[in-house]
C-alpha cells in the first residue's frame, strides 16, 4: 500500500502537468492538440519552414511545438490544421474585443532565436513569456491576420484546438525545396504522425 501511494504520489504532478501539455513527441518537443497560445502576425511567408506554402490562412508555430531546428526542414507541426481563438490583448487588458476565431494551417517555423518574447518555449521552461504554452505568427500575406486581429491591435492572447484540415479553406503551394512536407493535414490529430519531428527540442 506504502508503495502504491509512493507511487501515486509521483504520479499525480505529472498527470497534471502532461493534461495541460499532452504528449511530448521524439526530440522532447511538446506538441499538444489543444491549450493556451498567444498570437501576433508576420509578412513575408513565402519561405516557408515547412517547404511548402499554401494559398489559405496560415501561421508560423513556436519552435517546441514546430517540431524541428532551424534548417534541418519540416516538423511534425507541419499542414496540421488549428482552430485559434483571441481572448485578450495582453498590452491593452480593458479591451474587450470583438474578438474573432479562424482556422490556420501551419506552414513555418516561429524560432527561438530572435523571438524570446514568444516564441521562447523550451523543454526546461515550456511557456512563453505571456505563460502561454503555444505561439502562432499569423501570415499577413494569406489574409489571416486582417481576419483575426481587431485593429489596432498586434498581439493577443486565447486558446487554440487542433481539427481536421477539412475546416480550413485553401489549398497548398508546389514544395520549395525537395523535402517539404504537409503532411499533418491528412494525418490523425496530435499525438499520431504527420512529417515527423527532426532534431532536439530547444
Amino acid at each position: 500500500m506504502l508503495k502504491s501511494s509512493i507511487v501515486a504520489a509521483i504520479l499525480a504532478p505529472a498527470l497534471v502537468y502532461g493534461a495541460a501539455l499532452e504528449s511530448r513527441a521524439t526530440g522532447g518537443y511538446i506538441q499538444s492538440p489543444s491549450g493556451t497560445a498567444s498570437f501576433t502576425y508576420y509578412y513575408g511567408c513565402g519561405q516557408a519552414g515547412c517547404g511548402k506554402t499554401a494559398t489559405g490562412y496560415t501561421a508560423a508555430i513556436n519552435q517546441l511545438a514546430f517540431g524541428s531546428v532551424p534548417g534541418l526542414g519540416p516538423g511534425d507541426a507541419c499542414g496540421r490544421c488549428f482552430s485559434i481563438t483571441a481572448h485578450q490583448d495582453p498590452y491593452s487588458p480593458a479591451f474587450t474585443g470583438p474578438f474573432k476565431t479562424i482556422v490556420v494551417k501551419v506552414t513555418d517555423m516561429c524560432p527561438v532565436n530572435g523571438n524570446q518574447e514568444w516564441c521562447g518555449q523550451t523543454q526546461a521552461n515550456p511557456k512563453n513569456q505571456h505563460g502561454m504554452q503555444s505561439h502562432f505568427d499569423v501570415c499577413v500575406d494569406t489574409g489571416g491576420a486582417n481576419a483575426f486581429f481587431p485593429s489596432g491591435h498586434g498581439a493577443l492572447t486565447g486558446t487554440f484546438q487542433e481539427v481536421s484540415c477539412s475546416k480550413w479553406s485553401g489549398s497548398d503551394g508546389p514544395a520549395l525545396w525537395t523535402g517539404g512536407c504537409l503532411s499533418g493535414e491528412t494525418a490523425p490529430l496530435w499525438p499520431s504522425t504527420g512529417c515527423g519531428n527532426k532534431g532536439t527540442a530547444p
